[in-house]
């Protein structure tokens, strides 16, 4: 039930915010407000059910503001702290800098709010006058960690001169989002840090830090937007957390239908063994010099401190010994590899390696870990050293400290790989386990399949309560296959809020009969080359959508010259300033198409004349190809299930929604879906892919267009 007092607050700011901004009730946006409201709000404590709402709302509904309403009045109610999290920057950066202060203006509602990023998003001061001053510290990362330098131009110098003296006059406050100026990966990198490198409150710029002022701001508003990168991160760490503990939380999943994959992600190993050999040879040298370096600042004391602590030299030997032994046993396996792209691939069926090798990855796990431990131990006694140190003392501890800081981070990523590579107990789903070659690497992967009882056991469990939502998440009205991918509560039952356009009176669905069918890549790329142009110029705007570059590549390269100079394509430009671009060409009152891959489409809003049509290449299925979707196939299969029902094409289903979602923005927005493959009229499954798609009605042909076959 819900308190009275809570839901007469919900109903004060929801009729002040539909008073002011004069907008009319949306029959989806309640129902919103009401199912997460009941979910939400209930005591966790009374067992009554799990206090976590699964909301499906169409494009239109206005859930931002229904989540937003609900869930800050719930957390104020609950003395509990509202986290937003989301899949994209675009919609983070929508929440902080438009919605949330235009909710708080309208509701009458008052809140405070900021915006969680990692530590790699903001300026570490020590880092940038270390490579400003080319000290010790800069020195001492050369030797072992060149990729964590900046570059060494005469334009970067000038830019971290620049960074500098803006954040020193106050104009800059260090988050990279709000530097004034472009800088590339390379040298921000030299110039952020992560939490194994950073010295915390023994930093000589504590008192100057960017990431620690942005955390304590953390800690003192009730509304704090992140993104879900961050979240699993801050959850799979036990030190240093970022966001407030889980069961001090409540969550709003914006976009939820990306939590799994992120989580497979952030829960994934992945290792370079060139790389990795080279760390390993650099331990023996690195205690060595650390040794020297000490003696040398009149720190004799640590030198006899780290040698009591590590048997560093030995096992490093024994460590890179058994590590070239599992390099020699993967290698083993390039013969059976096949050619993807610009290197070879070798999968492993199911995501099964025998015993012997999965026994060898596992006992190099154990002492990767153990040398991690190691560094980490070390790195303690040169953090707790700093305190007592004079000013020199404190740049080479506070140097030394990064480097093994760095080591630290690394080898903690290889125990990592190793582990989930030889792990023996995978009762809940295998791994995907791949290898790709390259003239000068092996590279190794592992991905998890199957994430649901990590986030129940760190999330789901712990939380104060959760709503999770977007446009898309069940297959039709089934939710099923998103419900047991997260480990949601048995309990949690998903609801379907209405949008509120009409669809069969906006936008139409046209599917061509077409000659080539899409498994005939070579036969339906040429069709496709001849259409396209003729669909496109029936619209002043449209999107097209593809599913592989290849097509992508191979149509743009038959497009006329006057056609090619009205679309601006995905990969010449960031998708910021196509859109840009795009909006100002339609403006102007001319042609304007965008073409894409997947990314384009979700996240992308083009009401309006922004986009009269969607082009939709072929129904998206995965791509055979992919080594975690092969691998979660073969387990479903193995487990009596069938891949293509099971998963093909409920996972095909969401992404033809949302690439079709692309069309319609408002309630006045009308347009037209092409779906150039009729595999959607004459296979057994059309039916239930047509059946998730919003209700177009089917298209109607204009005279002038006769001379194609609709169907």
């Amino acid at each position: 039930m819900i308190d009275q007092s809570l839901r007469e607050s919900l109903q004060t700011y929801y009729s002040s915010f539909l008073s002011s901004t004069q907008f009319r009730a949306r029959y989806g946006q309640r129902l919103m407000i009401a199912e997460l409201a009941r979910r939400l709000a209930v005591d966790p404590d009374a067992f009554e059910q799990s206090p976590i709402a699964l909301v499906e709302a169409g494009t239109g509904t206005g859930k931002t503001v229904a989540y937003a309403l609900t869930g800050f009045a719930v957390a104020a109610a609950q003395d509990k702290t509202l986290v937003i999290s989301t899949a994209t920057v675009a919609l983070q950066e929508q929440l902080v800098l438009r919605d949330l202060e235009e909710i708080q203006k309208h509701a009458g509602i008052e809140f405070s709010y900021a915006l969680a990023k990692g530590r790699r998003r903001y300026l570490c001061v020590s880092k940038l006058d270390a490579q400003l001053q080319g000290s010790d510290q800069t020195t001492a990362m050369t030797d072992f960690f060149p990729d964590e330098l900046a570059a060494s131009r005469p334009e970067d110098l000038g830019q971290l001169q620049l960074m500098l003296e803006t954040f020193g006059a106050g104009r800059w406050d260090g988050d990279r989002d709000s530097l004034a100026f472009a800088v590339d990966d390379r040298t921000w990198r030299g110039v952020s840090t992560d939490r194994q490198q950073c010295t915390n409150r023994q930093c000589s710029f504590f008192s100057q830090c960017p990431f620690f002022a942005a955390r304590e701001r953390l800690d003192e508003v009730d509304v704090i937007v992140t993104n879900h990168d961050l979240l699993l991160a801050d959850l799979a760490s036990d030190e240093s957390q970022i966001l407030p503990a889980p069961e001090e939380t409540l969550y709003v999943i914006d976009e939820a239908h990306h939590l799994a994959d992120k989580a497979r992600g952030q829960w994934a190993g992945f290792l370079a063994s060139t790389s990795h050999r080279e760390l390993l040879a650099q331990l023996e040298d690195c205690y060595e010099q650390t040794k020297s370096r000490l003696i040398d600042a009149s720190l004799d004391e640590l030198v006899s401190e780290l040698a009591v602590q590590t048997k560093l030299p030995a096992a490093a030997a024994n460590g890179l010994q058994t590590f070239d032994q599992v390099v020699l046993l993967l290698r083993g396996f390039e013969d059976e590899a096949t050619a993807q792209g610009d290197a070879f691939q070798h999968r492993f069926v199911g995501g099964e390696i025998d015993d012997a090798l999965a026994a060898e990855c596992l006992n190099l796990a154990g002492l990767t870990e153990r040398l991690e431990q190691m560094m980490q131990s070390a790195r303690q006694t040169l953090e707790q050293a700093i305190p007592g140190a004079d000013a020199a003392q404190r740049v080479v501890l506070e140097s030394l400290v990064t480097v093994f800081g760095t080591f630290v981070g690394r080898l903690g990523s290889a125990a990592n790989l190793w582990r989930l590579f030889g792990a023996a107990d995978e009762q809940q789903g295998p791994s995907a386990r791949w290898l790709d070659f390259t003239p000068d690497e092996l590279l190794v992967h592992c991905t998890p399949i199957r994430v649901d009882t990590l986030l129940h056991e760190k999330l789901w469990s712990q939380c104060a309560g959760a709503g999770l939502t977007s446009a898309t998440l069940a297959v039709g009205r089934d939710f099923s296959m998103l419900t047991e991918s997260l480990g949601l509560p048995e309990d949690v039952v998903g609801v379907v809020v209405p949008s509120p356009f009409d669809y069969s009176a906006q936008g139409q669905l046209r599917i061509p009969r077409m000659s080539a069918s899409p498994t005939d890549a070579a036969a339906h790329t040429e069709e496709l080359s001849h259409l396209i142009p003729q669909l496109l110029v029936e619209f002043q705007s449209g999107l097209v959508l593809f599913t592989s570059w290849r097509q992508f590549f191979a149509v743009v390269d038959g497009l006329s010259t006057q056609l090619r100079d009205l679309c601006l394509l995905q990969g010449e430009d960031s998708k910021a300033e196509m859109l840009r671009k795009h909006h100002e060409r339609i403006d102007a009152g001319e042609q304007s198409y965008l073409l894409g891959l997947a990314s384009f489409a979700e996240g992308v809003d083009l009401p309006g004349d922004y986009c009269l049509q969607v082009i939709i290449a072929k129904i998206p299925f995965s791509v055979p190809d992919d080594p975690v979707g092969a691998t979660q196939q073969e387990w479903i299969e193995a487990s009596g299930g069938n891949s293509f029902t099971d998963f093909m094409l409920p996972n095909a289903a969401l992404r033809l929604t949302q690439a079709a979602g692309r069309l319609l923005r408002t309630e006045s927005d009308q347009g037209v879906v092409t779906l150039l493959d009729d595999r959607l009229r004459t296979k057994f499954y059309g039916p239930r892919l047509r059946s998730a798609l919003p209700p177009f009605r089917d298209y109607e042909a204009p005279p002038a267009l006769s001379d194609l076959d609709h169907g």
